[in-house]
């Protein structure tokens, strides 16, 4: 029996989980560190490996410009902050990738062959973001399943334990910098087959528990000064970082207790600072009501009440703290559940992964039935040498033997887009229009086409403008793109989060006539957007995997990932 690994790559902590022999997801430890977690913060040392882990946070204390954390806000995103230690080069991507590569290297330890994965990410990812961790994964040497949506793997974990009657489950994940709400609708058939299905999803994926730890920062440190008669704009770098040393601790503190006292130790003196949990609640009760506005728009979107939720989960390890669960509490009396706040994404991850498995060598199975010609990567799934022919019988008993058992009673969940997609075209000569094709709520994957005609007489090529936006007006296609024809900036609705995402060039021949047919396809799943355009004409068509900017190409992604095969991680200093 084949083995995948699930990994929830958290923006404060990351978790990786694989399915024991019962089926059941278990987490592998980072014995290092005696957790089931890992910190998701990179210490570079000098002439040495980097250091991935609770060491490496603990750095940030005396060392800050040489640890880097919270990468997580900023993967795949146009204002991502670029490093260099030791003459390399480091980028949100790359920093996730020695993340993964240190829970691959102590999983590998006790006897495991990571390779095979899920990745997590937050359901309101786009497209770029959601490339740009599978893109991590590459790098970091992993064969990449699928991304699944975090909340969708939480809801996935629960259901498994829940096979009894149909539900509407909705799961609040709040991590350490991202949030993200959504419903889902639990259903089992009359032959006890369980259906996940995503209704809707929202959140902010700049929304986490390192708003509240900053929160906390910003309280202590005006306490401190009122305590010692300075101002806050007086404090230097030193004497920040032994207040920031104490926020983390602080924070748990008050999540189990009243109130408690500090010290803090700077220039030979100690200040005693006493903080209550009160305090810390009420300098944080608008990040909270940010949230439930996001709950509430979301139940609005979909006509549903309170009442029409049977089921609401708090995941994400920032659900710790009791206002989130009051919070949540007073809108759904009775129906809230801790589910397992730091491992139930990282545990459904790895049922998603098992199951994402078992459909590839289905798929595999049905090509060998009838007689069709296996690739390379069909042999590799395999486990078959990938050069040599491969008769049926041999590969049947591949197949079999592969397959994981004890998860066929859950059948694969299907995430849903949350931004729409679509070209951008011409409505005058000089301007254009968003005609989105694919809409929030469309099932992953999901695919639309739409025929164009070109602009001008003669024309050498077409550029089609790929753009992500959150418009759900399928009728009147009225998104105004961020830039306008001539590729200049122009202003656009900041709540459609309009946001081109890349281009499609498809060379046209000589006299190519005005108004010549172009079909465009876009075709989209968990892991990133294809668009092929094909002039109807003559057949010929131009396809790309959509890679903005912020994205390696593919000759990058194979240069970082030999560079990168030759840097190891370390749990020690």
């Amino acid at each position: 029996m084949a083995k995948v690994y699930g990994i929830d790559l958290g923006t404060t902590y990351s978790v990786i989980t694989t399915l024991d022999d019962n089926g059941m997801p278990e987490v592998i430890a980072n014995q290092d560190e005696g957790s089931d977690l890992l910190a998701s913060a990179v210490y570079f040392q000098d002439g040495a490996d980097p250091v991935v882990g609770e060491i490496a946070k603990s750095q940030k204390d005396i060392e800050p410009e040489k640890v880097v954390e919270f990468v997580k806000r900023y993967i795949g995103k146009p204002d991502a902050p670029t490093y260099e230690f030791d003459g390399v080069k480091y980028d949100p991507i790359t920093i996730s990738s020695l993340i993964l590569k240190r829970m691959k290297a102590y999983a590998d330890a006790q006897g495991h062959n990571v390779e095979n994965v899920v990745i997590t990410c937050p359901a309101y990812f786009g497209n770029d973001e959601k490339a740009a961790t599978k893109q991590a994964g590459i790098i970091a040497g992993l064969n990449v399943l699928n991304i699944v949506h975090e909340p969708t793997a939480a809801a996935l974990n629960y259901c498994v334990r829940e096979f009894k009657e149909n539900r509407k489950i909705m799961v609040y994940d709040l991590g350490g910098g991202t949030f993200d709400i959504t419903l889902f609708d639990f259903c089992v058939d009359d032959n006890g087959k369980a259906q996940i299905d995503v209704i809707r999803t929202g959140g902010n994926d700049r929304l986490g528990g390192i708003d509240w730890d900053a929160r906390m920062f910003d309280y202590m440190c005006q306490k401190y000064a009122l305590e010692n008669g300075t101002e806050v704009s007086d404090m230097d770098d030193e004497l920040r970082a032994t207040i920031r040393a104490q926020v983390e601790q602080a924070k748990k503190d008050l999540s189990t207790l009243e109130k408690k006292s500090y010290v803090i130790k700077y220039d030979g003196d100690r200040t005693r600072i006493e903080l209550t949990r009160q305090e810390f609640e009420e300098q944080t009760q608008d990040l909270v009501q940010q949230t439930m506005d996001f709950v509430h728009q979301l139940l609005s979107d979909v006509n549903f009440t309170p009442d029409n939720v049977d089921v609401v989960l708090l995941v994400g390890g920032s659900t710790f703290m009791p206002m989130i669960r009051n919070a949540v509490e007073a809108v759904f009396p009775g129906k809230v559940r801790v589910e397992q706040p730091n491992l139930a994404v990282a545990k459904g991850a790895a049922l998603s992964a098992a199951i994402e498995w078992n459909e590839r060598l289905a798929d595999i199975q049905e090509k060998v039935e009838q007689g069709g010609e296996l690739t390379e990567d069909d042999k590799k799934v395999m486990g078959l040498d990938e050069d040599k022919p491969v008769d049926q019988d041999k590969a049947l008993a591949a197949i079999q033997e592969k397959k994981i058992e004890n998860v066929e009673d859950v059948s694969a969940v299907k995430d849903k887009l949350t931004r729409s997609l679509g070209p951008a075209v011409f409505v005058t000569d000089d301007s254009y229009m968003i005609d989105n094709l694919l809409f929030i709520g469309d099932e992953i994957p999901a695919e639309a086409e739409a025929v164009y005609g070109t602009r001008v007489e003669n024309a050498p090529e077409i550029v089609v403008n790929v753009y992500e936006n959150v418009s759900e007006d399928r009728v009147n296609k009225h998104v105004t793109p961020s830039f306008d024809a001539y590729g200049n900036p122009q202003y656009t609705d900041p709540e459609l989060k309009v946001k081109r995402i890349g281009e499609v060039h498809l060379q046209l021949p000589p006299h190519t006539p005005q108004g010549a047919p172009i079909r465009v396809v876009f075709r989209s799943s968990t892991v990133g957007l294809e668009v092929t355009a094909t002039n109807v004409q003559t057949g010929e068509s131009a396809k790309t995997v959509i890679e903005s900017d912020v994205l390696y190409s593919e000759e990058e992604l194979n240069k970082a990932k030999n560079l990168f095969a030759g840097i190891e991680t370390s749990g020690q200093i």
